[in-house]
């Protein structure tokens, strides 16, 4: 299985879209970052694109990448990688945020793209990411875990509870 992190494209909006309705009902896992009810779907590829190619990073946002994570021509999940950080994403958010959609879970397809997408922020110049994860999400704190990460403690706000994470990036 060659998987792959690429730049959302317009060709992509049905597929985008059906994953981003069926994550809906997640309360962690927003699809489509940023994505706006009604909007044409070229707006958002547009948006978010224009922050990963560095074009424009509209307020409140980081600089950083938005990526489909697919294999053999389908979308499976996104990444989204912060090249830097403010406080409160250093704290609750990290340096990746990651969803790999229901219907290809247990594949291995998020350990490959969490591989490829701490490769991409080594490449950036940061040498640990930040990874944090909802404290209920078993599945991810088994990924962090089972990549290296040194967890560091508990992040706890009045909205939420993050685990903290640390990890190594490489080349």
């Amino acid at each position: 299985m060659a998987l792959k992190l690429r730049l959302p494209a317009i060709a992509d909006e049905t597929e985008a879209m059906a994953g981003h309705y069926q994550m809906l009902a997640d309360p962690f896992m927003d699809f489509l970052l940023d994505y706006r009810p009604g909007e044409p779907f070229a707006a958002w590829v547009e948006r978010v694109n224009g922050v990963s190619l560095g074009w424009h990073c509209p307020d409140p946002w980081l600089p950083g990448e938005f990526l489909f994570i697919e294999t053999d021509g389908v979308v499976v999940g996104r990444v989204w990688l912060r090249h830097s950080l403010d406080a409160q994403m250093a704290e609750y958010e990290g340096h990746l945020g990651f969803v790999v959609l229901p219907g290809f879970r247990r594949r291995g397809y998020a350990s490959q793209a969490l591989a490829m997408s701490l490769a991409r922020l080594h490449k950036m110049g940061i040498e640990i990411a930040v990874v944090t994860c909802d404290s209920s999400n078993e599945a991810s704190i088994a990924l962090v875990e089972g990549a290296g990460a040194t967890f560091e403690r508990m992040a706890v706000s009045p909205a939420m509870t993050r685990r903290r994470y640390l990890l190594t990036t490489w080349a």
